[in-house]
């Protein structure tokens, strides 16, 4: 989990560069010569792209780790049902006395 907190900062870190490349574009194109807005154009694209790259790692990791943790539910509920079913049943009724304590 450690990773993908990890992950997730350099993302946002790499999102608010961007940002700041957008924020320079916008700012310093229209004022300097066609050749620096061109490389800013250039750099804001490196960035983009290298932003994309890093959030579908970020979106496979995080699907992988879903997969993991539904294969092992499944797994732990086929190994021993009468104990999923106990804690469904406790959720259920914890479920239903909260909502007929908000209905009184």
């Amino acid at each position: 989990m450690a990773d993908f907190d990890s992950q997730k900062k350099d993302l946002m870190k790499e999102v608010r560069s961007v940002l700041d490349e957008v924020e320079d574009l916008y700012e310093n194109a229209g004022d300097n010569g066609s050749d620096q807005a061109k490389a800013l154009k250039d750099q804001f694209r490196k960035k983009l792209s290298n932003t994309k790259s890093k959030l579908c790692d970020i979106e496979s990791t995080l699907a992988e780790k879903a997969r993991a943790t539904a294969e092992r539910t499944d797994e732990l509920v086929h190994e021993q049902p009468y104990y999923a079913m106990g804690i469904a049943a406790a959720v259920g009724f914890l479920a239903g006395v909260l909502l007929g304590r908000c209905r009184h």
